[in-house]
């Protein structure tokens, strides 16, 4: 408290006043008035107290009433007391200040002195605050000021610090002050040095330097004189000497003014004119990567200084120096040492380095052009929201440019600043320029198999994934750099991809860079200006513009977790954080539902530094996280606190639903209003999911608000239950709490308070920990969680204790949830943080976080990703899993997801300087603490092991006699093989590929699951194992199995090639395979499964096991009987509406039927045309997916067969049940919307043999080779099951829930919206199966043979597997039968363009069917386009049942001419397959045939080029230059 005072003895000394003393109180308490009375002197007849500390609801500061009261009790009348405050926001106490207070207090009279009063804040709302006069100067002339300007991890304060303490012991009466400011974004903000140097008077100023008293001041950033930045010559005296390291030094010196006066802002310019500065340029960047050492700027404009501010003769500066490099750089090398003395000697002789610039005399006038204007303030003029435009302007910037200090109070009153309340996400204007390394990303599209892990390892959420449309990517504002490529996935069907780098944000980490797993990297580092140049820039801020689509894919896959949008971005974290990425996952995860109570320490620094707040908002839904700030030793019980306040207050909640919705249904009140009605209905469905962990309450409360405002706007609801219910609104969501933190706090200081939260099974919290081994936020100190051996802050000799194993102690309580991170396994990652939010309970997941304090080798946090890589592989972090909910399956609860050591802990060890330095200052103990930690790590990992392998009839993995291993990209794959590794009673359990060896194959059975990721290739978790199974050459032992099954999509060309690529050199090494390769597909119409379910019926025969035992499992439909005896038509009809509106689709009209074939022909292809005006919208290469219903009078013949009890006019009143709240009629079900008639799973007949009580009829029922004889000989349907098989009768509510919905099926579209967009055309084909009882149609097919113009279908566009092509892209189609479809479509809009009047590329269309006569399709339109725009158009047809014993296919006709060739390859054009599945291969050998042919003329070597052609027809496909639609 008594930090004034030697600053106000200074100022009394400075003014040599004789009418002012100074009575300092270092010890507050006790106080003793007699001794405060003892030292006043008697002639004091005004006092000024001078506190920091504000005591709310006193009379006065606390300095202030202890004074007074002494007065009174010690008999001291007479005195006049002012009491004040000072420092208030931690602003510096200056002499100006104290002089203030003093003025104040010898004014002429009392009642005239401002009490009480402020000092150094500007009070212009209670007007307490004293006004300041001129800068006083207490330092004598002798004493040399010097203010830097650096940039955090530049060198600056390092070298400054080396500068002090070389001048300091230059001369034994010298005497060195200085003092350093850091930005709170730690490595990437600024840094201001203040030094004072005197060579003989005592420097007593603890304060800063002030304006207009620096004798030299130096900015070694040139960003930072740029307009809307810094006013950095602001400390600058009259004379004194300015030093610029600038880029402009390099040019030719005819043009330094000019570019100065483009560069550096007015303000400053007039500055330097005014005070008659010596100013001084020089390129700093570029003379040290001249002389080897990029970017090592330090020891430059050290020398600069001491050439420049004459603290030193330069000669002896220059020897001081010399010596100082020797020192400091001797342990890197000779050679490092000599490039320095190099460099040293040419920056302090050689003239042609420092420039000396003229100032000019029309800088006094210089001012800011509107243009330069617009341009500083660009990013401002983005915000569309005029309060945060207002903050930006009146609260953000200043403070920004380092200004705060001059905003008035009021400011703060008018952006609603009182009680800490932040706006949220105004980092995203704040702008990283200067990026730390010039460097940033670069895409490279060819290369990406979208995979998204560079997005999810970013630190500020400047990389980001783009789901967009063609018309947003032609619409971008510079189409040429803004590239977007078809976007992977079932989901994204019809959409682009693009990957966009925030340039002024990015800071260069290479994080992402290494984080890509693909070879060679789809990211690459290139210069920000030559980006920026590019329209880097513009294509960012137009990609954050465009709308959300975060929820077309599953945000719990890793990749679809990175579509959501980021929630905490652009924070002022260092370069390469191994924190942020973590908390960014949270927010994309859950950020719209979470409440986050943060520890003090790094990352509240960087996630809350007023006025940055880096947690925002959703555009699309205003959701976001709320951050609150607790102190460092009590966060846990600080979020805990938080936890029980929403506990209690949704209780509360639940109870005032509970009673309207329970008073609504006893009085039944018919007159209710069709909102409140709905309004019940969704309240009804919030009760039954109120405690679901999922984004569900939130959805359901965002359908209930406009019905609450609207019911609330009525009189009679006011003061209602209604009305209570909505002011505790906040809490329908099911919000998360996470309490997060450092390892200083968890592991230390905060232990306590952590594990009082964590032993309650009650205690629903989230805690996660980023673990930087030390405290990271204060320098580097020890914690608990510092490990053996590192020499850290106040244990440099090496910590000799091992690191606190927090998971293990968490584990003993078996309620809590643990899992342990990195960032190299962002699967897993992403897994723990879902399982731990779903957990019931604490939950504690810590996450390894490289710091800078740590001193990675050789490359800092730009090795982020690959430390941590190097952690886990050598098993210095080791990824675990401990789930409690496993625990009640009967399964083991701890699951380890890091099985092997990869590398050597001690080749860990040796990429950190924590772990070096000990090595070079401690050899012995290094060597002994290492030996320790090496043995410790293969001890831990050998007992994590044999614990993950409990829970069957043997205690280790290897008593195991079939292993099970996964190769996952999204963990779909991991999934299944842990699912199968759980039933198969002789596996351990499921692991990655990349943790065994390929020698533990030999002699056993080993089962694969393998995704494919990308373009065909290998998971990252298999890739090692994988390259290590092709390097062998030696074969497997006798007796070594195996069998694969692949999951994959088989619309994408490389269909499971990773799974075919395993099961191939498995036998290669002569493995033998005990059962065919499965191939799940998720295209298919059963998914995934039907190919999983076929490819186990026989995998557990092959292993000699009998197939687990399924339980299945039936949620009853929740319905009610109505009173009502019938239901008219229309009532039905708005049910069906409610539920085809519920999934987006619509009835629309059929308004013309055209047969395409032959009338008589067996094979029935039609046209329908359907107007959609007003109903639907769609796009080039979209689908139609149509809705089939069921014939009524089977449905009514079905339910009279199969219950008395009720019929097809029973009337049922559902809730939110299929989309329909309301009443329905049974046979309205049936006839809409359950697959009555469809073909029956054997998961179905295990539901039903739960109602059967007959135990032969049960067994014959769970018989799988009845349920394929059924199949074959009279192709079986639900309802014949539930006929044959009567007995079982399961009740209606059961029944319901069995049958699944009616699936939609997908038609390509032949009609071009640029020519009808008000209907669509499509082809389709009446297909027909067979069964031994006869032909049989498929649902839709049956449906639409028999539908007339007039009829309504239900459907809804569905993006097309296939991207269309752009006017001037050459193109070829093949297609066979309804595939011409989309080909037409395509064709037709380029007819379109063509007739428009604009250049169109070649198209060349290939169609085949059966027999020309009855089945060429569009014949008559085909000719006539070959006929007018045969320039362009060329069609190629074959049909092969028109010649006997001479089949030519579509495919033959490609292999013969020469469209392929001259389309594809010469001209990059792109190829479109349609038709079923048998297709793409031998179409893609007349494509490899087609290829050689135009490579070479000679047919001799057409051999020799086919391995060219083999690679550009796969190069097609993997750069999405060929693309397919089968079936």
């Amino acid at each position: 408290m008594g930090s004034s005072v030697e600053v106000v003895k200074e100022t009394l000394k400075h003014i040599k006043s004789e009418h002012a003393c100074v009575i300092g109180v270092r010890l507050f308490r006790p106080w003793v008035p007699a001794d405060f009375i003892s030292v006043l002197p008697h002639s004091v007849k005004r006092i000024a107290t001078l506190d920091r500390t504000k005591e709310s609801g006193a009379q006065g500061e606390p300095l202030y009433m202890d004074v007074c009261a002494s007065l009174m009790s010690c008999n001291r009348y007479g005195v006049f007391v002012s009491g004040g405050r000072y420092g208030l926001a931690s602003k510096d106490f200056s002499p100006r200040m104290a002089l203030a207070v003093l003025q104040n207090v010898l004014r002429k009279d009392t009642a005239s002195i401002q009490h009480p009063f402020t000092v150094g804040i500007i009070d212009d709302v209670t007007h307490l605050s004293l006004s300041l006069g001129k800068d006083v100067t207490p330092l004598s002339d002798n004493v040399t000021q010097c203010v830097f300007w650096g940039f955090g991890s530049d060198g600056t304060v390092g070298a400054n610090k080396e500068a002090a303490k070389i001048i300091g012991n230059s001369h034994p009466d010298m005497k060195v002050q200085a003092y350093f400011e850091y930005d709170a974004k730690k490595s990437s903000g600024w840094t201001i040095s203040h030094m004072r140097f005197s060579p003989s008077e005592e420097i007593n100023a603890p304060y800063k330097i002030q304006d207009a008293q620096a004798n030299y001041v130096a900015c070694h950033n040139e960003s930072y004189v740029e307009a809307n930045k810094f006013d950095v010559v602001r400390f600058i005296k009259k004379g004194g000497s300015f030093f610029l390291n600038t880029r402009i030094a390099s040019m030719d010196r005819d043009k330094h003014i000019k570019a100065l006066e483009d560069k550096v802002s007015p303000k400053i310019l007039r500055t330097l004119a005014l005070r008659k500065v010596n100013f001084y340029i020089m390129d700093a960047g570029r003379l040290a990567t001249k002389y080897g050492l990029k970017g090592r700027i330090n020891m430059i404009c050290m020398t600069v200084f001491f050439r420049l501010s004459g603290v030193l003769p330069l000669d002896e500066a220059i020897t001081l120096l010399r010596k100082a490099i020797i020192k400091a750089y001797s342990n890197k090398g000779e050679e490092i040492v000599q490039r320095n003395l190099e460099l040293l000697n040419a920056v302090s002789t050689d003239p042609q380095f420092l420039v000396s610039i003229e100032v000019p005399s029309r800088w006094r006038r210089a001012t800011l052009t509107e243009e330069r204007r617009a341009y500083s303030h660009r990013h401002i003029a983005l915000i569309d929201d005029e309060k945060t435009r207002k903050f930006m302007e009146e609260i953000a910037e200043p403070v920004s440019n380092l200004e705060g200090d001059d905003i008035p109070i009021s400011k703060f009153l008018d952006n609603e600043m009182i009680g800490g309340v932040m706006l949220p996400g105004t980092t995203r204007y704040e702008k990283r320029r200067p990026n730390p390394s010039a460097l940033i990303p670069k895409w490279n599209s060819s290369a990406c198999t979208q995979c998204n892990q560079c997005v999810a390892v970013c630190p500020h959420a400047v990389i980001r994934p783009f789901i967009v449309t063609r018309d947003e990517a032609d619409n971008a504002p510079n189409p040429d750099t803004f590239v977007t490529v078809k976007a992977l996935g079932n989901d994204l069907a019809g959409k682009r991809y693009t990957l966009q780098i925030s340039p002024l944000d990015c800071t260069g980490c290479n994080a992402c860079v290494q984080a890509c797993p693909e070879a060679p990297k789809a990211l690459e580092m290139h210069d920000v200006e030559d980006v920026l140049s590019s329209g880097g820039e513009e294509n960012w801020n137009y990609a954050v513009n465009l709308p959300e689509r975060g929820d077309l894919v599953d945000k719990y896959t890793l990749k679809g977790s990175q579509f959501q949008l980021p929630l905490m971005e652009f924070s002022g974290a260092c370069s390469g954080c191994g924190e942020t990425p973590y908390f960014k996952m949270l927010t994309q995860l859950f950020g719209e539902r979470m409440i986050i109570a943060n520890a003090t320490g790094c990352s509240t620094i960087w996630g809350g530094s007023f006025p940055s707040n880096p947690y925002t908002v959703s555009q699309k839904t205003k959701r976001g996280p709320a951050w609150a700030n607790s102190l460092f030793e009590d966060n846990a019980e600080y979020g805990f606190g938080m936890f029980s306040a929403m506990k209690h207050r949704r209780q509360r909640l639940i109870k005032l639903v509970e009673n309207y919705v329970h008073e609504a249904e006893i009085t039944n009140d018919l007159q209710r209003s069709k909102e409140e009605i709905e309004l019940l209905s969704l309240l009804h469905e919030w009760l039954e999911f109120r405690n679901e962990k999922s984004d569900k309450c939130t959805h359901l409360f965002d359908k209930m608000k406009p019905l609450f405002q609207s019911l609330l706007s009525l009189k009679e609801m006011k003061h209602s239950n209604l009305e209570k219910i909505w002011s505790d609104r906040d809490m329908f969501p099911k919000l998360t709490q996470w309490i997060v933190g450092g390892d200083g706090w968890a592991y230390d200081i905060g232990f306590g308070g952590l594990d009082h939260v964590e032993a309650f099974q009650a205690n629903d919290v989230n805690v996660l920990v980023v673990d930087t081994e030390m405290y990271s936020n204060t320098g580097g100190q020890q914690s608990k969680a510092t490990p053996a051996g590192a020499s850290v802050k106040f244990a440099m000799g090496g910590k000799q204790q091992t690191k606190k194993n927090m998971g293990e102690i968490f584990m003993t309580y078996e309620h809590v949830y643990v899992a342990s991170v990195c960032l190299s396994n962002q699967t897993q990652l992403l897994q723990a943080l879902v399982e731990a939010d779903k957990h019931d309970g604490p939950s504690f997941v810590v996450c390894y976080a490289p710091c800078i304090n740590q001193g990675v080798r050789p490359e800092g946090l730009n090795d982020m990703f690959d430390e941590c890589k190097y952690a886990v592989d050598s098993g210095y972090w080791p990824l675990y899993r401990y789930n409690p909910a496993l625990l009640i399956e009967g399964k083991n609860p701890f699951i380890l997801d890091s099985k092997k050591l990869r590398k050597e802990v001690t080749s860990f060890l040796k990429r950190e300087g924590r772990f070096i330095n000990l090595r070079k200052a401690h050899p012995e103990i290094a060597d002994e603490l290492f030996a320790k930690m090496n043995q410790d790590v293969h001890h831990r990992m050998e007992l994590m092991l044999n614990r993950a392998a409990g829970y069957k009839s043997f205690s280790t993995k290897d008593e195991a006699s079939v292993q099970v291993l996964f190769a996952s990209e999204t963990g779909t794959a991991q999934q299944v093989a842990r699912d199968f590794a759980d039933a198969c009673t002789l596996s351990h359990g499921a692991d990655a590929m990349n943790d065994i060896d390929i020698n533990d194959l030999n002699g056993t059975t080993t089962i694969f699951f393998v995704s494919t990721c990308g373009q065909g290739a290998m998971p990252q978790n298999a890739k090692a194992f994988y390259k290590s199974l092709c390097a062998c050459n030696e074969p497997f032992q006798e007796g070594t199995k195996f069998s694969v099954m692949g999951l994959g999509d088989s619309s994408y060309y490389f269909f499971c090639k990773a799974a075919k690529d395993i099961e191939y050199e498995m036998l290669r090494l002569g493995a033998t395979s005990i059962h065919p390769t499965g191939l799940g597909d998720d295209s298919a119409e059963e998914g995934l499964d039907d190919g999983l379910h076929n490819w186990l019926d026989g995998i557990w025969p092959a292993l000699k096991l009998q197939p687990p035992a399924e339980v299945p499992h039936i949620v009853p439909m929740k319905l009610e009987f109505s009173k009502r005896a019938i239901l008219k038509d229309e009532e039905d009809r708005n049910a069906v509406s409610q539920y085809i509106n519920s999934f987006g689709a619509s009835s629309v009209s059929i308004c013309e039927l055209k047969s395409l074939s032959e009338v008589g022909h067996n094979r029935d292809f039609i046209s329908f045309t359907l107007d959609i005006k007003d109903k639907l919208s769609y796009e080039l290469g979209d689908a139609l997916e149509i809705f089939p219903v069921n014939d009524p009078i089977r449905v009514a013949e079905f339910l009279h067969a199969y219950s008395s009890e009720f019929d097809e006019h029973t009337v049922l009143h559902l809730s939110h049940t299929f989309g329909i709240t309301g009443e329905v009629s049974i046979g309205c079900l049936f006839n809409n919307i359950l697959d009555l008639f469809g073909k029956p799973t054997m998961h179905f007949l295990q539901q039903l043999a739960t109602f059967e009580e007959d135990k032969d009829t049960r067994l014959l029922m769970l018989n799988k080779d009845n349920l394929k004889k059924m199949t074959s000989q009279k192709g079986v349907t639900y309802a014949d099951l539930l006929l044959e098989y009567k007995s079982a009768h399961p009740p209606l509510a059961a029944l319901l829930a069995m049958i699944p919905p009616m699936k939609g099926r997908a038609y390509s579209i032949t009609s071009a919206p640029s020519v009808t967009p008000n209907s669509i055309e499509l082809c389709i084909l009446i297909d027909t199966w067979w069964c031994e009882e006869g032909m049989r149609y498929g649902l839709t097919c049956d449906m639409l043979r028999k539908m007339q113009v007039g009829d309504t279908i239900h459907c809804r566009i569905k993006s097309g597997s296939m991207e269309p092509p752009k006017h001037d892209q050459p193109v070829v189609c093949v297609g066979i039968g309804s595939g011409l479809a989309p080909h037409l479509s395509f064709l037709r809009d380029r007819v379109h363009a063509a007739e428009m009047g604009n250049d169109v590329a070649p198209f060349s269309l290939y169609f085949g069917n059966r027999f020309e006569k009855r089945e060429f399709l569009y014949r008559t339109e085909l000719e006539g386009i070959v006929k007018k725009h045969g320039s362009w158009f060329k069609l190629h047809t074959a049909f092969s049942r028109d010649i006997a014993g001479k089949k030519v296919y579509v495919q033959d006709l490609v292999a013969m001419q020469e469209d392929a060739y001259l389309n594809l390859l010469e001209r990059k054009g792109m190829l479109y397959v349609c038709g079923n599945r048998n297709l793409p291969k031998p179409l893609m050998e007349s494509l490899k045939e087609s290829f050689a042919r135009g490579m070479t003329p000679s047919i001799p070597e057409i051999n020799q080029c086919m391995a060219d052609a083999s690679k550009a027809v796969e190069d097609m496909y993997v750069h999405g230059f060929a693309q397919q639609e089968v079936w």
